[in-house]
């Protein structure tokens, strides 16, 4: 049985679609996808008063490359040098019915 991490953050709006594009290809990236949400005091630009439109983003990735794919998503997203988001990364995930691919 396969162990898998998930891997998640809110960022910047319209970011989410890239990164789906992206890690959609990767072998090791079992599923990924964004929802739209809102958060305060993350971004440069604030929407709505005191909040801006974000992505809910969602990666479960095979764990052994988890570390990886999270290297790269933050690579991706330029976090070193832009306000784009946080990403965060969770234990392994103890039970699962998704199979090997």
């Amino acid at each position: 049985m396969l162990k898998f991490v998930e891997i998640g953050g809110l960022i910047k709006k319209g970011l989410g679609q890239k990164v789906v594009k992206k890690f959609s290809e990767n072998q090791d990236v079992i599923s990924v996808g964004f929802a739209n949400g809102r958060a305060t005091d993350m971004f440069d630009v604030q929407q709505f008063g005191d909040a801006s439109e974000a992505d809910i983003l969602t990666l479960i990735v095979k764990e052994r490359k988890g570390n990886s794919v999270f290297d790269e998503l933050y690579n991706h997203l330029k976090l070193a040098t832009h306000n784009n988001g946080v990403i965060f990364k969770h234990e392994t995930i103890a039970k699962s019915s998704v199979n090997n691919r």
